[in-house]
């Protein structure tokens, strides 16, 4: 853990108040705060502190890989997405993450048209989705 990253602290010492959405010995999934966030929207964040893609151990890298799927998979049963957009810049916070921003069919927008624009949700909204996707998750695993 790297003393002063939010990130670090954050997977280490808080439990989300709805809990994890996924957690394993790599990486820890919680649903975006949803007055940024579309209900499904995901931050995923590795539990060992790096930033960069080539910093991924092996483990790491093969197991973002099949947590993508399983991801990608619960967000489409849980709210109906035609899409989920893969987003990790690490700009912001010096910690690998990446957020899943999931996309309905009546959107009017696409692509990066779609990610620059707001993304709100309703916190009864994030709560629903979190019990879906870890529900679906857990029968999943």
């Amino acid at each position: 853990m790297a003393e002063h990253c939010t990130y670090c602290v954050a997977v280490a010492e808080h439990e989300p108040a709805d809990g994890w959405v996924y957690r394993d010995e790599h990486w820890a999934v919680v649903h975006g705060p949803a007055e940024t966030t579309l209900a499904g929207g995901l931050l995923l964040r590795s539990v060992r502190h790096f930033v960069n893609f080539a910093d991924m151990t092996d483990a790491e890298a093969a197991s973002f890989g099949r947590l993508l799927g399983r991801l990608d998979e619960a967000i489409h049963h849980a709210v109906e997405a035609e899409r989920v957009h893969l987003v990790s810049t690490r700009d912001r916070v010096p910690h690998f993450h990446a957020w899943l921003y999931p996309r309905a069919a009546s959107s009017p927008l696409r692509g990066t048209d779609f990610l620059a624009a707001a993304q709100t949700g309703t916190a009864n909204e994030a709560r629903r989705a979190t019990a879906i996707l870890q529900d679906h998750l857990a029968v999943t695993a």
